[in-house]
């Protein structure tokens, strides 16, 4: 996608798989497995999509991914598969420096580069998730990396209230996290929404259809249903970020089962 002083891309950076349980919640085994297959392990495997954004020469990037090394633990226990897309895309374009990284939050699979090879760059993530990202509870440590003292968090700007910085607009959600964010970006006539872990996959975007490592699943389907009705409204193009085979859809019809068609 892409004008004369604008283009967007969207990067596989590699794989990683969760139980069914965590990724579907409450959703029945008879209706997810329609759609998905279990891996040998009785795994569903997932996408870590990264996107990036070129405004007047200048990149931006949403969630960083898996990153170029997990680590044993995230590749023993969520069989993270890193890659070389992102290197290769950035030689490929001559992108010697990535400006800015807006996190929906900082899950392994969401801030994988971003305190690693591109630790250069500014980073953003709401304040509340910045505190879960030192301090885990115990029922999140496994999706963070914590204890991993070599990381260089230095460029990491909390967000405490919803706001905007240049073309993007930070949203405060909650739901997925206590400091998940959605961000939304918007020039001319090109609208992007990135919903981060409230809508991982087309198979999430029916509101009730809820992870259960959702920490707080009421505010998560609240917030899902907002962002959907002003994606069907204000025709946003929505950036699914686990998704293994559509990562951009725009949306119609009923917030409650909103039909959608892959954007190219």
């Amino acid at each position: 996608m892409a004008s004369e002083m604008l283009s967007f891309d969207i990067i596989s950076d590699g794989t990683f798989s969760l139980d069914p349980g965590a990724i579907f919640g409450m959703t029945p085994r008879n209706v997810w497995s329609r759609e998905f297959k279990v891996n040998e392990n009785y795994r569903i495997l997932l996408n870590a999509n990264i996107s990036i954004i070129e405004d007047d020469g200048t990149f931006y990037m949403i969630d960083s991914g898996i990153g170029p090394s997990p680590g044993e633990y995230l590749e023993k226990w969520f069989e993270a598969k890193p890659n070389n897309n992102l290197k290769n895309y950035m030689e490929k374009r001559k992108i010697s420096k990535i400006h800015s990284i807006f996190h929906t939050h900082l899950h392994f699979d969401h801030m994988g580069h971003s305190f690693k090879d591109l630790s250069s760059s500014i980073s953003y993530a709401d304040h509340r998730e910045v505190e879960n990202f030192k301090f885990p509870n115990e029922l999140a440590l496994s999706s963070y990396t914590y204890g991993d003292k070599s990381l260089d968090i230095s460029g990491l700007r909390p967000i405490f209230w919803d706001q905007d910085i240049g073309p993007f607009t930070i949203m405060h959600t909650g739901g997925h996290t206590t400091g998940h964010q959605a961000i939304l970006f918007k020039k001319g006539n090109i609208k992007l929404m990135f919903p981060g872990d409230l809508i991982p996959s087309t198979f999430h975007l029916k509101p009730t259809r809820i992870t259960a490592i959702d920490s707080e699943p009421l505010k998560s389907l609240k917030n899902k249903k907002e962002l959907i009705k002003k994606a069907i409204n204000e025709n946003y193009t929505v950036i699914l970020v686990h998704d293994m085979k559509t990562m951009a859809v725009r949306l119609s019809g009923n917030t409650d089962a909103p039909k959608y068609e892959e954007v190219a």
